[in-house]
């Protein structure tokens, strides 16, 4: 029996509370870390702050950079479309019934990964790697989730209740 309470619009945004949680969790996990480190190696807090802190500042830059051409959070969810919001504000529609597949994968770094059946469908059309990052295939889009509200548990019940079943 169908829910008919359901919303037929279902918008996932940026949560900035879920962010600052995270960053918490981060710096505090990284303090315990370094208290470790440098009592189990004897090395002062500073040498292995200098050490760890520019691989951890390298790794970063380089994930900012291969994360700013892929499609970003809000995502909109209608009864006929999924709405992505791109690189640089852009928008792009993407009709269930040319949805070839949109799954939401991993667990500490959610990702929605849609490829669609005709990319000349999509408003406006896709071009071929237009939003892929390399190792993708051309068309296909992945959203990072990370600090979304509602959760992905609900984008994941939300994508199984509009895809057009197989």
């Amino acid at each position: 029996m169908a829910d008919l309470d359901a919303s037929s619009v279902v918008d996932f945004r940026y949560s900035p509370r879920r962010h600052r949680l995270a960053k918490l969790l981060v710096v505090l996990g990284a303090a315990a870390l370094l208290a470790f480190y440098t009592v189990v190696f004897d090395e002062a807090w500073w040498e292995v702050l200098l050490r760890f802190g520019m691989i951890g500042a390298v790794v970063s830059l380089t994930t900012n950079w291969q994360l700013r051409r892929q499609p970003r959070l809000p995502l909109r969810l209608t009864d006929e479309t999924l709405h992505l919001t791109g690189p640089n504000g852009t928008r792009l529609s993407i009709d269930w019934v040319n949805m070839a597949s949109a799954q939401v994968r991993g667990r500490l770094d959610p990702r929605l990964v849609v490829m669609p059946l005709d990319p000349e469908q999509t408003r406006p059309p896709m071009r071929a790697r237009q939003w892929s990052t390399p190792g993708r295939g051309p068309y296909e889009l992945v959203v990072r989730l990370a600090w979304m509200t509602p959760g992905p548990d609900a984008l994941r019940r939300e994508l199984a209740r509009r895809l057009p079943s197989s």
